[in-house]
């Protein structure tokens, strides 16, 4: 590659034919702007119980374990995100350690696993929605209504200016952790069920009870940290990006495993020896009943609305990270040059925005006219998606030590940054990665094998991506040199 044709590649793009993103987020509405693609009341109420269905008593350890591994990931992503200086998703920092083909391959996994989570959510919003109304009322809407009203509202503030949901989120995530923390010491300060023992669940032996079922325990409870990879996205719309995204990051991922253990342990001792019976048999009961119990059965109504906020805030969330994959790919021209247009007044993506909102229009509308029940949708899609968000986290890893090994062991990098924790990662997560592969129903229902087609048509986009990549390299070297932008 020669200087001067990655000069031309680069002149595309510059501030001065190409407006940029602006935003003025902090760390603190930075970390909320990604934690509500955490949704935590959803999770604490509704997937907490599958996790505690596998782990048992001891489940607390397994997602203190999964909270190290998380932050020893970081530690890597964070390294990388000082080294890319651009906005950093999978795209760009899989480019960066792995090269370009595998790059544009990750970008487009990327784009559709979160394509899938998002139409998903959207459509247990719409589920829920029809729930809560028919609670209060005793009647209802079809469940399409309110899915196509949280689109519609989640379309018009993607258009607009980030901080403007920035504040939304912050408002949604404070009443969501409060509604948590009030579950929990509510819990605790009643005693519990005298079943168990209030070290019981931090107790490794209890956990070793279920050892055979632990690994499914962590590969759950992984999935409740998804949304925390999204901090570097926003670098062009953050202060002081290389402070503020590493304390976004970290901040993030501290929270999550915190909040989400001290819950889990709280609903253990709701329940005490019982709680795998209670979560294999009524999962989606278990927050609500111990509320009831331990605190008050008055607030249910308010639970379910702020679950229903949960979701909303969760989409939102989605939505403004994929759009911003989509503008991504649309300034490096791996996508149609259109995707990288900016508002001149909002300073936001408001093409890829329309794009995202179009395109889950496009998939919900097919299953709205022949009448199909949304449960495809937010559970076989979102399970998809998940696979491969977890898949790209393994690559981020790879793409860490490749990255160590073709230029920082000559820049004298630290090794416990760029080699120790990364290997620890790899692992981790590669191991989660044949677990997913081994026993994919527990993400998507059916039987065994039924739709591994669905996981493995998530390979055939990555393998897409990097013919599309090698295409560019052939026929349009301008787009090959600009894919990543900062990569040689």
């Amino acid at each position: 590659m020669t200087t001067t044709m990655q000069a031309k590649a680069l002149q595309s793009y510059t501030p001065s034919t190409h407006k940029k993103l602006a935003g003025e987020m902090g760390a603190f509405s930075l970390a909320l702007t990604v934690l509500a693609f955490s949704a935590p009341l959803t999770t604490v109420s509704g997937y907490i119980p599958v996790a505690l269905m596998f782990g048992g008593v001891g489940s607390p350890l397994a997602f203190i374990f999964v909270t190290a591994m998380i932050l020893i990931f970081g530690i890597g992503y964070v390294t990388l995100n000082a080294e890319v200086k651009r906005p950093g998703d999978f795209y760009s920092f899989i480019s960066y350690g792995l090269g370009k083909p595998a790059g544009l391959g990750a970008g487009l996994m990327a784009a559709v696993s979160y394509f899938l989570i998002l139409t998903g959510v959207a459509a247990y919003f719409g589920v829920s929605g029809a729930d809560l109304h028919k609670e209060i009322s005793g009647t209802s809407y079809p469940w399409f209504v309110y899915a196509l009203l949280c689109w519609f509202a989640v379309a018009i503030m993607g258009y607009l200016h980030i901080e403007l949901s920035a504040k939304i989120l912050t408002w949604v995530m404070v009443a969501e952790i409060i509604i948590c923390m009030i579950f929990a010491v509510g819990v605790l300060s009643n005693g519990g069920d005298a079943s168990v023992t209030a070290i019981a669940p931090l107790s490794p032996s209890e956990l070793t009870k279920n050892s055979v079922n632990l690994p499914f325990a962590m590969l759950f409870v992984v999935s409740f940290f998804m949304g925390f990879e999204a901090t570097a996205l926003f670098r062009d719309e953050v202060r002081m990006p290389d402070k503020t995204i590493p304390m976004a990051t970290y901040g993030a991922i501290i929270f999550i495993g915190v909040i989400y253990t001290f819950c889990a342990y709280a609903m253990i001792m709701a329940y005490g020896t019982s709680i795998q019976d209670v979560a294999t048999n009524s999962p989606a009961n278990m927050f609500n009943d111990a509320f009831g119990k331990y605190v008050s059965g008055k607030f249910h109504i308010l639970i379910s609305a702020l679950i229903l906020t949960s979701s909303f805030a969760c989409v939102l969330s989605i939505h403004n990270v994929l759009s911003r994959y989509l503008y991504n790919l649309g300034t490096d021209g791996a996508l149609p040059s259109a995707l990288r247009k900016v508002h001149a007044n909002h300073s936001s993506p408001y093409i890829a925005s329309i794009a995202v909102s179009l395109l889950v229009l496009s998939v919900m509308l097919p299953f709205i006219i022949l009448q199909v029940k949304p449960d495809l949708l937010y559970g076989q899609l979102s399970g998809v998606g998940t696979a491969g968000v977890i898949f790209l986290l393994t690559l981020v890893n790879l793409s860490a030590l490749a990255w160590y090994f073709k230029r920082g062991l000559s820049q004298n990098a630290s090794v416990l940054k760029s080699l120790v924790a990364p290997t620890i990662s790899t692992i981790f997560f590669v191991g989660l990665v044949y677990l997913i592969e081994r026993n994919f129903e527990l993400l998507v229902g059916g039987e065994p094998g039924q739709r591994t087609w669905m996981l493995y048509s998530m390979g055939a986009i990555m393998i897409l991506g990097i013919a599309l990549a090698l295409y560019y390299k052939v026929a349009r070297p301008d787009t090959y040199e600009r894919l990543g932008r900062t990569h040689h």
